[in-house]
């Protein structure tokens, strides 16, 4: 028969001892109110705002003047020279230009629209075709003779979702590996003993780092081609741009999180602990990156710590070296943030090694 009053005691003593964990405090309490209160301010999809250019003749501003207040839409106050949005759209400044007509007959408004991500402009795009058309018909009696819209839809022309996320999924499966392999490694030789005698031996703490991180950045940087050839090969994702630049960047990308996770990990007892540092740094990075959010949704504050996450740029070089078409000048300058945390994140490992010998 069971004892219950056994059962009692046991399931009080398992809950006392869990209270006092610290770790288990951290899990089950402080992780979720971190998660829930990251949710509430700073994904809210419905707060999207896509800014965009206008350019045209000045005989085309009473009709700039009507693009403006469009709910969803941030656009500029000034009414650039002819060409000028258009540019604006293939520098990669904006995401959406729009070129205004003289007023000649049979002019069209072209919209450029930069669909690398659909899910940041799809939305913004119909607002502004709705709105156009609107105003459109409640300013004039003849809404026929009014210009229309042509729509030029620029690198991903039938705007397929799978093309907007898949170079950024490069990155994330990457970076997801690269933190389980940093704590989870170290965390595991800690438990097995194996730690304590690479802390007796006499060798350096940046030897010992770059030592442990080295295979698992070759892993992962074969992860990262196989994942791209992946995409490339089942789903179509065009390469238009500079893929030695990007290969080149991927080595720098998972170096980076393999440092961060052993400094997780040397700062953790246990593997568990180890795995919820993990989860508390690469789930905030999905969402502030611009991977399961566009940065445009994320409030201003958001968007500039989105800048200070190597998956950010990861993804701008994977977009740009894919979609976009950029040279190796422009995938390669997205390699200096990801260095900078880079080596930020080997001293922080090392320190953390120092410390733990102690």
């Amino acid at each position: 028969m069971i004892g219950w009053r056994t059962c009692a005691a046991v399931a009080r003593v398992e809950i006392l001892r869990t209270m006092r964990s610290r770790i288990s405090f951290t899990l089950l309490f402080m992780v979720p109110a971190f998660q829930i209160v990251l949710f509430g301010t700073a994904i809210r999809p419905a707060d999207l705002k896509v800014a965009i250019v206008v350019a045209g003749p000045p005989s085309a501003a009473p009709l700039a003047q009507m693009l403006h207040d469009i709910d969803g839409i941030a656009a500029d106050d000034v009414l650039r020279a002819p060409g000028r949005a258009a540019a604006a759209v293939t520098d990669h400044r904006v995401k959406i230009g729009v070129e205004l007509p003289a007023g000649g007959a049979g002019d069209s408004i072209r919209v450029i629209v930069d669909a690398t991500d659909p899910a940041a402009t799809t939305l913004a795009e119909n607002r502004l075709r709705a709105a156009y058309w609107q105003k459109v018909a409640g300013a004039s009696p003849d809404a026929a003779s009014a210009p229309p819209l042509r729509v030029e839809r620029l690198y991903n022309p039938a705007a397929r979702a799978d093309w907007g996320f898949l170079p950024a999924l490069v990155g994330v499966i990457m970076m997801i590996s690269a933190i389980m392999f940093g704590t989870l490694g170290l965390a595991r030789e800690r438990e097995q003993g194996t730690w304590e005698t690479l802390l007796v031996l006499p060798v350096g703490r940046i030897a010992v780092t770059l030592g442990k991180i080295a295979p698992y950045t070759l892993l992962g940087t074969c992860q990262g081609l196989v994942t791209l050839a992946l995409a490339a090969g089942l789903f179509g994702l065009p390469v238009r741009g500079s893929l030695v630049a990007l290969v080149a960047l991927m080595p720098i990308f998972v170096a980076a999180h393999l440092a961060l996770g052993m400094a997780i990990a040397a700062r953790s007892q246990t593997q568990i602990a180890a795995l919820q540092g993990a989860i508390a740094f690469y789930l905030p990075c999905m969402l502030l990156s611009g991977f399961l959010f566009p940065l445009e949704a994320l409030p201003y504050w958001a968007q500039r710590v989105s800048e200070a996450l190597p998956l950010t740029h990861f993804i701008r070089a994977a977009r740009l070296a894919t979609l976009q078409g950029g040279d190796a000048a422009m995938v390669a300058s997205q390699a200096i943030p990801i260095a900078i945390v880079m080596v930020g994140a080997m001293l922080l490992a090392a320190v953390s090694y120092r410390d733990s010998r102690r």
